[in-house]
């Protein structure tokens, strides 16, 4: 039970700091998720009893949660490479194009298979989904760690502590479900109870950057002297020519 209403009052305390500071609007994609995880939580309490209407809220939830958590994913890239012209329109434009064709291919799936009038099939969709988005979440942590001091970024940055937050419970929830569903180290009662436990470190790391008093970094203040920053500058003005 602990671990079930821990995230959800220290969201609700993130989402109201986050309005106070006005930090919403420079994160409006991780304020919407922040927001609609503990609501949807508190919905499906109340509906515990209806087993039809809980099935289909649960995952018709779980499918916009999947894709607002795509977005933070760029919304994070966004803010990353910000102020880097050049690095700023080739890392979002990879990312539409790697999305869309994880879309349109899921779409493929689905529509070709003759259980697509199926909710299990349609509740195999989204946990496929579920899981694309968690292993492109572990690996911006993993480029963020890899670049972090080349991009002038600090643990400082808020956008650091969403990638950090979302990229450890990515890792730690493929890794669970590898041990779990291929490996069969431990079962599926201890997956769910680490899942939870790791979802809670997310979030504690996500209140750290946002709810102590003192404001952190929301944007790079300089260019660094790297190689990334002299390579944005000669390819930024040959594309301006």
């Amino acid at each position: 039970m602990t671990l079930w209403i821990t995230p959800i009052v220290v969201q609700s305390v993130i989402v109201i700091v986050m309005v106070w500071r006005r930090l919403a609007r420079v994160f409006p994609v991780f304020f919407a998720y922040t927001a609609l995880v503990p609501a949807r939580e508190v919905l499906l309490l109340f509906m515990r009893n209806h087993r039809e209407p809980y099935f289909r809220a649960y995952w018709f939830g779980e499918a916009i949660v999947v894709a607002i958590s795509l977005g933070v994913i760029y919304e994070v890239i966004w803010h990353f490479v910000r102020p880097y012209f050049f690095l700023r329109r080739l890392a979002l434009r990879l990312f539409w194009i790697v999305a869309v064709a994880a879309v349109a291919l899921g779409l493929v799936m689905f529509t070709a298979s003759d259980l697509s009038h199926r909710p299990e099939s349609r509740r195999d969709i989204i946990l496929l989904a579920e899981r694309s988005v968690r292993f492109l979440q572990a690996c911006l942590l993993i480029v963020l760690i890899l670049l972090m001091s080349r991009l002038a970024l600090t643990w400082q940055h808020y956008a650091v502590g969403i990638a950090a937050g979302f990229g450890a419970f990515a890792a730690s929830d493929l890794a669970l479900l590898e041990l779990q569903a291929h490996l069969h180290l431990i079962s599926f009662p201890t997956l769910v109870l680490m899942n939870s436990t790791a979802y809670n470190v997310a979030v504690a790391i996500w209140a750290i950057y946002f709810v102590p008093p003192w404001q952190r970094k929301v944007v790079v203040e300089s260019m660094p002297n790297t190689d990334i920053a002299h390579w944005n500058q000669v390819l930024s003005e040959y594309l301006k020519r």
